[in-house]
């Protein structure tokens, strides 16, 4: 009798244990996430930030490719540039440099002395940057703010505010401004600031204007940018810096990936 009490003991604390574990599995607390809760602001900003990449393209289609390549005269000076769009690889190969980022480091051969800033890691992906917007404004970490409405040049632009996350890239203390055709939802207009060299102090002081658009394999693609003055909301005159975009195309494959790691005799830069 005893044996026979003890084991229906054991079958009542088993049970026991089993209905616990098998509470505590389920319980409330380890299953609910913790809503984000966004300003109005925000709010408002990604919706237009939105129907910006849609009216560019969309961002499926942006997706679907590997690479993005081109052909970039740079106030004459020709540069080859082609990114990953996945991890952001780059190679860029003009007459006198090479350039690239294999994903931990930038590069340049012989050196970074002809690029912009005299920094691979600064300009590896400068043009790439430019062009890829508003698509790379999706990024982990960015933010975009509706700015209301705005005039310029006797044109009135919806404007979004574009700030980052800490530890965002190389530079999260810029900020960007776009001003956005209010029917076409084209990008036409981008101020921003250059942290860069200088964290302390780096104006909004730049503006790059959008034009020539065309279609590349379904996205819309600016083939113009112009940079312009600009302070104090207002844009000034032509700062004689233009850049032409030709032979832009997508690819599915990037034939030789063999490309984007640190060549022979390269110098190279920590990001």
């Amino acid at each position: 009798m005893r044996i026979l009490q003890y084991c229906c003991l054991l079958l009542f604390l088993t049970a026991c244990k089993t209905e616990k574990k098998e509470t505590e599995k389920v319980a409330p607390s380890e299953t609910i996430e913790t809503a984000v809760l966004l300003s109005e602001e925000e709010t408002k900003g990604n919706a237009l930030l939105d129907k910006s990449i849609t009216a560019h393209g969309g961002m499926d289609a942006w997706k679907s490719f590997a690479g993005l390549e081109y052909n970039l005269s740079d106030n004459g000076k020709m540069v080859y540039q082609l990114t990953q769009l996945k991890d952001r690889r780059a190679y860029l190969k003009s007459k006198k440099y090479e350039v690239g980022f294999d994903g931990i480091v930038a590069w340049a051969k012989p050196d970074a002395q002809e690029v912009s800033g005299k920094s691979s890691a600064f300009y590896y992906n400068l043009d790439f940057y430019f062009i890829g917007v508003p698509f790379l404004l999706k990024d982990p970490g960015v933010h975009a703010f509706y700015d209301g409405q705005t005039v310029v040049n006797d044109k009135t632009y919806e404007t979004l505010k574009i700030t980052f996350g800490k530890g965002v890239g190389l530079t999260p203390e810029d900020v960007y401004y776009l001003y956005i055709d209010p029917n076409t939802h084209l990008l036409e207009i981008l101020t921003y600031s250059i942290s860069y060299f200088d964290k302390e102090s780096a104006p909004v002081n730049s503006a790059k204007v959008y034009s020539d658009y065309q279609n590349v394999q379904g996205l819309m693609m600016p083939h113009q940018m112009e940079n312009f003055e600009w302070k104090d909301g207002q844009m000034g005159k032509s700062k004689n810096h233009l850049r032409l975009f030709s032979d832009i195309r997508f690819l599915s494959v990037i034939p030789d990936e063999g490309l984007f790691e640190v060549p022979d005799g390269a110098i190279t830069e920590e990001l």
